[in-house]
């Protein structure tokens, strides 16, 4: 009797350690420790191909479709926890899984609504995905960022608008008007005797407050265009 019961006993912990091990093997689960113990629980998790889970941990508007999210943090999990991304708020993405890709379309303020109005749509596309290193058991995220966004050709005479409201602007003290900055990129991404006055627009004004980051924004998708030759002037 003793002997079985011991025998019983050895195979209980045999199988008490065995499904510790098992577990203590197992991919830890998706969480958000930026968030703190209070909430740890992702907002969505992306299940993009096996290994590769994507936790988000920020705002989602399902008001709309396809959802939008914006401030937040996006970490890879399971077994190779990975930071993904961190958008600050007033960055807002589309974020959809294209396998093996988690696709994040993120927006832009842009002048492409009616009259060169500036609308907040989708500009940047980056694809991450999950690659195993042959010689590491690490994982890394590779992200292969494309221009997304396309631009109608202003009118000759939306660009004469634009060329007498660049002329009234005053050099004191700073410049504001984030609509005439981008109209102006988008009339030199057209026309080359525009691409001077939008090149040398720091120099000759002072740009405040966010101006500075949305001029280099801008710079970035023009010259991106430049280097495609995406856009014949």
């Amino acid at each position: 009797m003793l002997n079985a019961l011991a025998r019983t006993g050895l195979i209980t912990c045999i199988l008490v350690l065995a499904t510790a091990c098992a577990r203590a093997q197992e991919p830890p689960a998706c969480a958000c420790p930026d968030r703190g113990a209070a909430s740890p629980r992702p907002d969505t998790v992306f299940q993009v191909v096996k290994d590769f889970e994507v936790a988000l941990c920020g705002r989602i508007d399902r008001s709309v479709t396809p959802f939008v999210y914006s401030e937040f943090t996006m970490r890879s999990c399971g077994r190779a926890p990975v930071a993904l991304a961190t958008r600050t708020p007033g960055r807002a993405c589309h974020i959809a899984v294209s396998k093996p890709y988690l696709v994040v379309d993120e927006f832009a303020l842009l002048p492409t609504g009616p009259d060169m109005h500036l609308e907040s749509r989708p500009c940047w596309r980056t694809r991450l995905v999950l690659r195993v290193s042959e010689y590491e058991p690490q994982y890394a995220i590779n992200a292969m960022p494309e221009l997304i966004a396309t631009f109608d050709k202003p009118t000759s005479e939306q660009c004469a608008l634009v060329q007498h409201r660049l002329d009234a602007v005053s050099t004191s003290p700073f410049w504001m008007d984030k609509e005439l900055l981008g109209q102006v990129f988008l009339c030199a991404i057209y026309d080359a005797s525009w691409t001077a006055q939008f090149r040398t627009l720091r120099e000759r004004f002072s740009f405040g407050g966010t101006m500075v980051d949305y001029y280099e924004e801008l710079l970035s998708v023009y010259n991106d265009i430049s280097r495609s030759s995406r856009i014949t002037k």
